[in-house]
């Protein structure tokens, strides 16, 4: 059931390669073990947030502010202490209020508001896709057209310190400056990219750019000289932000696009801090389908310094770091708010229900407010964590009804409490047992009833920290199965691979011999072996069990079972030419795993082989009476296949090459044949032939006849 091994070498081999849902096995029980952030990740987290090396603390607890009803959320603006959403696919444009109170005060005729700008004299613009324009509120629920580009789409806006306005626009991408006051908006920047998706105003006055499909980050100065600062793998730059100490970075999303020789970079999707760019330990890549975060450093250094497989929409810049809103790949997933330092160091800062991050804005005390998509809704984080924080696991899968629970040990400093609660459906729900009564942290005897599936939940207080949580259980044995059971054609045996014997310290410390190169089970090698009929199997176990072998016979027709070979280790057994007598027997084939379960719960399973010839006896050649004659000898050649069907019949005469003959009915498919050979026209003397017999064992005989040609 249980490989026997010692805790610490079932650690060790975790820390090759791990992957927490696979159970830790050792001295008879199973674990399953949360360490890392990704572990965590595959639940669900309420005001927490986990470090970069899997530690849990409790964070400020999004706080839902506002719900638009609208399903998707593609922009958003901080105005004062109020919050205007732009909405898609019907056009409309909402405001929050600092108490909650969210009310329509636009309905525009385009479907998408993909972008807002406030002009710092009160004003509130919002842009419209497609066949976009730029509308100025005007009072509650009015607007009115500020200006009406030719443009189809308007991805972003930003409004100057003299009060002109910038934005970027799609599908023929580019950049316009349009003054206060002024009936045409002047061309700042034009490029073949069909879009510019971002765009963002530095401390200097300079305006960057982002470009797609081409992944261009461009700055462009006060003289309104455009020039690319980054070419990035990634194919889109989705937002754009400034730390103080003048880093821009840069969020590219999409798989990576062609290098300029035709190839594409090798792509990741681990989340990753990688050092600089240039002569650094990693290269510049993109997440495959996901998001890169970028450094383009005041010294002309590029690097990646974050990734992640899932795909951002927000870039925030948050105290002295950035705040990245990622999506969740699957439906019904939590959106997830992370926070990013300089050097790439994330831990994730915050989670909600829905299943994207569409934005975030920082209001004064470092306030935030967080706006979803899937459900366009507005939340409020406050500066400082909340009283506790609760994390949720997914359900584990012990793979069939537990034998056991054993304990659950919490690794943790502060007020920390679990439950657990237990089910035999994938999905917890209401048939499933009820949440245990809390335990203190480090844990206890886990008290749910004995079921399939596992869940725990963890209760942090402020100040609290977990860094590991595992739990113990003694899975249920699972008997062995037999894929296939088979003979192989005779003369086919199988050898057990050579192997250089490992270091007798490597195998008593139960460390996985596979850490130091040494690979166990190697497939056998076929070899040539006259007679032998070899038996070969596929047997497997659920558990991971160690699995041993015993085979039995009969000859066909009989009941009882004789022993042939037993505590067997390969999955073949060769029998040897000597080892049984002639016939056709049919093997029994029992499978155990006691070498790894108590006695009284090992199991076993068994199969019966097709019937299997075996045949050592070598046909029979005899020469019968014949015509000698110098005009026409006929010679008689009887063959007996005396165990095996006869497979060849050659003749050599007088030394000669060996001839391929029939029987005289023409079909070689009896147990006796009768061959006639005839030679014409010899010439007095002495001839010598030799028959050669060929069976479906492989056994060979041959004689010869000598016979004389009087004159």
């Amino acid at each position: 059931m249980l490989k026997r091994k010692p805790v610490a070498a079932a650690l060790a081999v975790a820390a090759l390669a791990w992957l927490w849902t696979t159970p830790l096995r050792a001295e008879g029980a199973a674990f399953w073990e949360m360490t890392r952030k990704e572990d965590y990740f595959a639940g669900r987290l309420v005001g927490l947030s986990v470090s970069d090396n899997g530690i849990l603390r409790v964070v400020p607890t999004p706080r839902l502010i506002g719900d638009t009803q609208q399903p998707f959320a593609l922009c958003s603006l901080l105005v004062g202490s109020d919050v205007y959403i732009g909405t898609g696919h019907d056009g409309k444009l909402f405001k929050v209020a600092a108490d909650g109170t969210t009310a329509l005060v636009a309905d525009f005729e385009e479907l998408d508001v993909t972008a807002l700008a406030a002009d710092g004299q009160g004003g509130v613009f919002a842009a419209t896709s497609p066949d976009g324009k730029i509308y100025q509120l005007t009072g509650d629920r009015g607007f009115r057209v500020a200006y009406d580009p030719p443009e189809k789409y308007i991805w972003a806006m930003r409004f100057l310190p003299d009060g002109a306005l910038v934005y970027a626009t799609g599908s023929k991408g580019g950049v316009f400056r349009l003054a206060r006051g002024a009936l045409a908006a002047q061309s700042l920047f034009a490029t073949d990219e069909s879009n510019v998706t971002s765009l963002m105003l530095a401390a200097d006055g300079a305006i960057w750019v982002g470009t797609d499909p081409g992944g261009l980050v461009i700055r462009i100065g006060a003289d309104q000289k455009a020039m690319a600062a980054f070419d990035a793998p990634s194919r889109e730059i989705r937002q754009l932000a400034q730390l103080p100490d003048g880093a821009i970075f840069a969020l590219g999303i999409g798989e990576a696009k062609p290098a300029a020789s035709g190839g594409a970079p090798s792509p990741t999707t681990v989340e990753a801090t990688v050092g600089d760019g240039e002569g650094g330990p990693s290269p510049l890549r993109p997440a495959s389908g996901g998001t890169t975060l970028y450094r383009l450093g005041l010294d002309g250094r590029q690097s990646a310094v974050w990734t992640s497989g899932e795909t951002a929409t927000s870039l925030t810049r948050w105290r002295d770091g950035l705040l990245v809103g990622l999506g969740s790949g699957a439906t019904g997933g939590q959106g997830r708010l992370f926070f990013v330092t300089s050097d790439g160091k994330a831990s994730l800062f915050g989670a909600v229900e829905e299943e994207r991050i569409a934005a975030a804005e920082v209001a004064p005390g470092d306030a935030l407010y967080v706006v979803t998509s899937g459900l366009a809704k507005l939340y409020r984080l406050s500066a400082t964590a909340q009283d506790e924080g609760v994390f949720t696991s997914p359900a584990q899968d012990a793979k069939a009804v537990v034998e056991a629970w054993g304990r659950i040990h919490i690794e943790s400093q502060g007020e920390v409490f679990v439950q657990t609660r237990t089910g035999n459906t994938q999905t917890p729900g209401a048939l499933w047992s009820d949440w245990s009564a809390e335990i203190p942290a480090p844990g206890g005897l886990i008290a749910s009833p004995k079921a399939r599936f596992l869940q725990w939940r963890l209760r942090l207080k402020k100040g609290a920290e977990v860094a590991a949580t595992r739990v113990a259980y003694l899975p249920r044995n699972l008997p062995p199965t037999i894929a296939s059971f088979t003979a192989l054609p005779v003369g086919v045996a199988l050898q057990e691979a050579m192997a250089p014997p490992p270091d007798p310290s490597v195998l008593t410390s139960g460390l996985d011999p596979l850490q130091f190169g040494i690979i166990a089970n190697q497939p056998p090698r076929k070899v040539f072996q006259r007679g032998a009929r070899t038996l070969q199997w596929q047997a497997e176990d659920k558990n991971g069990d160690a699995l041993t072998y015993r085979l039995s016979y009969r000859l066909r027709g009989q009941t009882a079972w004789k022993p042939l070979a037993d505590k067997l280790r390969n999955p073949f057994f060769v029998i040897a030419p000597d080892m049984l007598p002639d016939g056709v027997y049919e093997f029994l084939l029992e499978v155990s795993d006691a070498a790894s379960n108590p006695t009284a719960l090992a199991l076993t399973a068994s199969q019966v082989s097709s019937p299997v010839a075996i045949a050592n006896a070598a046909p029979r050649i005899t020469f019968s009476p014949s015509i000698i004659s110098a005009k026409e000898s006929k010679l008689r050649v009887e063959v007996a296949a005396t165990a095996a069907p006869l497979k060849s019949v050659e003749v050599a005469f007088n030394g000669g090459d060996w001839t391929l003959i029939y029987p005289d009915d023409l079909v070689l498919d009896s147990p006796s044949e009768t061959f006639t050979l005839t030679y014409r026209n010899l010439s007095p003397g002495e001839y010598l032939v030799s028959v050669r017999v060929l069976d479906a064992s492989l056994h060979m005989t041959s004689e010869k006849l000598v016979f004389v040609i009087q004159p």
